[in-house]
């Protein structure tokens, strides 16, 4: 069932200066659905999650698929780095799906209590279609390869930095593997799982980072930090009161307590 759009009749744009160029942003449309989550791959796909329930939707808001689990509940995980493998993990019941562009099952779910896990909290696409895990008792990251047998995992990370860690997002980009905890910021590692630095930014629950930049909100104003300087930006796009905020290469989706509100740039 395609979703209906509650086209604006107006466009807002701001003009911000990120990495040295103009870009100009547009509130292109709204779509009027109460979403727990809603993320964009780079083809300006968005997915949304309520309800045990996935869908995506075109660059426009039209319905393009749809995937149910009622078991997976509101508290699930989606990985969308990999549009062709989209990786959907339920935390409470341990167990991993992984869905196909058209968010069919691809293989058989994995269930990690009964791999022998005590917990994962977390999981995250990793390159050569491995697969990051967080286990949450031994405080390691856990690297799975293609076959799904265990190649690497770090030391104790909370030994390791002396802190008390519940971090509540992992992800790799470009041979880093980031993870956050919003009571002490974002701790970056390499391919390996060797403890690199910390950005020192609290209150980061999701990760979105892109061209080479880490956006997140703060005082309900959206932000980017560059890996390259550690110097931080101010993205002067008014999304008002938000729940959540994702960011690809030319598109800004973000959620509302009215629905979800996606920003163009115009370059």
């Amino acid at each position: 069932m395609a979703m209906k759009l509650a086209l604006l009749s107006f466009f807002v744009s701001i003009t911000v200066t990120l990495v040295g160029q103009t870009t100009e942003w547009k509130l292109a449309y709204s779509l009027p659905m109460k979403m727990n989550q809603a993320k964009l791959d780079q083809l300006n796909n968005i997915y949304t999650i309520h309800k045990g329930e996935v869908l995506k939707l075109d660059s426009y808001g039209k319905e393009l698929n749809r995937y149910s689990n009622k078991l997976i509940g509101d508290d699930v995980h989606i990985d969308i780095t990999n549009p062709m493998k989209v990786l959907l993990y339920s935390p409470d019941q341990m167990q991993l799906f992984t869905l196909d562009s058209r968010l069919g099952e691809m293989n058989e779910t994995i269930n990690f209590f009964r791999d022998g896990y005590e917990q994962i909290s977390l999981v995250a696409t990793s390159h050569s279609n491995g697969i990051w895990l967080y286990d949450p008792i031994n405080f390691v990251l856990i690297r799975l390869d293609d076959k799904l047998n265990e190649d690497r995992r770090s030391l104790n990370i909370a030994q390791l930095l002396r802190l008390q860690l519940y971090p509540t997002d992992v992800i790799e980009v470009n041979d880093k593997v980031y993870l956050t905890d919003p009571a002490h910021g974002v701790f970056v590692f390499d391919i390996f799982g060797n403890y690199v630095k910390k950005v020192p930014i609290k209150g980061i629950e999701h990760l979105v980072i892109n061209d080479g930049r880490m956006f997140f909100i703060e005082d309900q104003t959206l932000k980017t930090f560059r890996f390259v300087d550690s110097s931080i930006q101010e993205v002067p796009v008014d999304l008002g009161l938000v729940d959540f905020v994702w960011v690809n290469r030319n598109r800004i989706v973000s959620l509302n307590p009215k629905g979800i509100n996606i920003y163009q740039a115009i370059r």
